[in-house]
């Protein structure tokens, strides 16, 4: 057999030709297809610098004046100089990014901090509409009860913070844009490849950032001052201002998604950077709180939420920056030790296996420990009452001891490797109803406290230990379907079912419409609506599980066909549950009769599981 030749000249009669640089034609690809990030990152650089700009120049100005020309006190100055220097280190973080060529990072970090934008903006809504109300302590305290009045810096503050959401948008669109691109998610390691961040850095840090983005989601719904002075008046967040309300709520939420998020993505860059912007962003609401109320004067102290939010932000900053190169190291590691077995391959995949079975029996065992918890709280004292005052019942207890006891039987499958990946679903939607249902038992807790001589029993201590055991559930859920990804097939796009996806969304949008109005009304009392400001915690327990059913809805339709059905049988139980409080705490009104929820209620969880039935009938991709 003659031995080939390499020979590269191109003499006639060559059987080999010479290597050519092929150029591309022009106009083959248009501005549209243009597969490089750099625009759109270039964009997002550049509206946060707009939005540093801005609200550097609202502290100059200032965003309030009195209506009748009286003095308003100026915020406290290290509390205004971090709350106009956050934004500014953001944009420093992205450009550095750019520079170094780590283009992944800093399109993520201005999503993150632009997620938590939101909330803030919605804060500086209600700075508009009631500047003496918005507790802003950080830009101004008030003297008197005089009127005060927005200013032009308000205005620009406002505009900061919401141009600051719009770069948080073309970050995540340069993200995206990247995760088309080749190299995404590089690992030398090639099992890592395509792997969640939260797998490649290990359960302890991804624990910890996890822990510190239910840590901020909890502080946002605590105050964040605590005052005794008669013209700074602090109430729960809850029955505060709509705005303050829902602009704390979603800052909170926003920094959980985040966190959440940066574990499930697939390149540590990208789970770095969000990190690091969603902790700056909590730092620039309950940061700055924190100096606020330290600093601000007599009878004003920092609360709880601030002190919460401060040690949330800091975690969720400092896990964000450790966590590129923890699993740039581990990767390293990795292949170290597949490159020491001499059956690399199978070792690899057995741990892969072994790290899914890990997620579902934490959550499995801390799903167990909710439901114990809301079980045993509702057959505690729930409240506490000085000698002569008659300890009031509270019956939604009743619908906290149904939802804890199925969120252990939801939870124990978990434990069991051969029932774990099919149990996980329900687990991952129903801590949510589980929540709700604790909501209303604690916004009994916190009307009665109202009253002198009753303060919060050991039972409703247990029931909010329960909440939180269940946020960690459903967060632990998530870190199981990640781990459970690992061992599918990704290489193929997954399709949207358009049947499950438009039957889902109908019953979910349906049990939404029943979760937003009243059960129940009676001649003195109507059930948690949303119609009535301001919101309780009952309500928000409402809403929220209605966003997770929307969600749930449409995660479905693109699941796995098992996994998908039984996400929206979750939903269904969930809606169930919540339905069961009507027959079960209807009592507490005089003449109960059936509200405008009930209809749509009952609908709902039918067609939902219309779609569990039409995504069990799919064929599994």
């Amino acid at each position: 057999m003659p031995t080939p030749s390499f020979d590269d000249s191109s003499a006639p009669g060559s059987e080999r030709a010479e290597p050519q640089r092929i150029r591309p034609q022009d106009g083959e690809f248009g501005r549209a297809d243009d597969p490089s990030p750099t625009p759109r990152i270039a964009l997002a650089v550049t509206l946060a610098l707009i939005a540093a700009v801005a609200a550097v120049v609202a502290q100059l100005i200032g965003v309030v004046r009195s209506a009748d020309g009286s003095p308003v006190g100026t915020g406290a100055m290290v509390a205004a100089i971090l709350a106009g220097a956050v934004p500014v280190v953001v944009v420093l973080g992205a450009a550095a990014g750019v520079v170094g060529k780590r283009v992944e990072f800093a399109a993520a970090l201005l999503a993150g901090y632009g997620a938590v934008a939101l909330g803030l903006t919605l804060l500086d809504v209600a700075l508009l509409s009631d500047p003496i109300d918005a507790n802003r302590l950080e830009l101004f305290r008030p003297l008197s009860a005089a009127m005060l009045d927005a200013t032009a810096g308000a205005y620009v503050l406002l505009v900061g913070h919401a141009v600051s959401v719009l770069a948080g948008i073309a970050g995540w669109s340069a993200v995206h844009r990247a995760g088309l691109g080749d190299g995404y998610g590089h690992s030398v390691y090639s099992e890592h490849v395509g792997r969640a961040a939260a797998g490649r850095v290990g359960p302890l840090l991804a624990a910890l950032l996890g822990a510190f983005g239910v840590l901020a989601a909890v502080a946002a719904f605590a105050s964040l001052y605590r005052s005794s002075d008669p013209v700074v008046i602090v109430t729960a967040v809850v029955e505060s201002p709509v705005f303050v309300a829902v602009g704390s709520g979603v800052v909170g939420i926003a920094a959980l998604v985040v966190a959440a998020s940066a574990l499930a993505s697939l390149s540590p860059q990208v789970a770095s950077g969000a990190s690091v912007g969603a902790g700056l962003g909590v730092l620039g609401f309950a940061g700055v709180g924190l100096l606020a109320g330290l600093s601000t004067g007599a009878r004003v102290d920092a609360g709880l939420g601030a002190y919460l939010g401060t040690l949330a932000g800091l975690g969720l900053l400092i896990c964000g920056a450790v966590l590129a190169p923890v699993a740039a190291a581990r990767d390293r590691r990795a292949l170290e030790r597949a490159q020491q077995r001499e059956s690399g391959a199978r070792g690899v995949r057995g741990v892969a296996g072994l790290g899914s079975t890990r997620w579902h029996a934490a959550a499995g065992s801390i799903g167990v420990l909710a439901g114990v918890l809301f079980v045993v709280g509702s057959l505690l004292p729930i409240l506490e009452t000085d000698s002569g005052i008659a300890v009031p019942q509270i019956l939604a207890t009743r619908v906290v001891m149904v939802a804890g006891f199925v969120m252990i039987l939801g939870s124990v499958p978990l434990l069991f490797s051969e029932f774990a990946s099919a149990a996980r679903p329900f687990v991952s939607i129903f801590w949510l109803g589980a929540m709700a249902a604790a909501a209303s038992v604690l916004q009994s807790v916190v009307l009665a406290e109202d009253v002198d001589g009753v303060g919060a029993g050991i039972g409703a201590l247990a029931i909010i230990a329960g909440v939180v055991a269940a946020a960690a559930t459903g967060l632990l859920a998530l870190f199981a379907g990640s781990a459970e990804r690992d061992d599918v097939d990704t290489s193929a796009d997954a399709s949207t079912d358009g049947v499950v996806l438009g039957t889902g969304l109908f019953g979910a949008v349906l049990l939404a419409v029943g979760l937003a109005l009243p059960l129940y009304r009676g001649s003195d009392f109507t059930a948690a609506t949303v119609t009535e400001f301001p919101w309780g915690w009952d309500t928000w327990g409402q809403m929220l599980l209605a966003v997770g059913v929307v969600v749930a809805a449409v995660v479905a339709a693109r699941a796995r066909a098992a996994r998908g059905s039984v996400l929206l049988g979750g939903a269904a139980v969930a809606g169930i549950v919540h339905l069961a409080s009507w027959p079960l705490t209807s009592a507490r009104a005089t003449d109960p009769e059936m509200g405008p929820a009930v209809l749509p209620l009952v609908a709902g969880i039918v067609v939902l599981g219309v779609a569990a039935a039409l995504s069990a009938r799919r064929d599994d991709r």
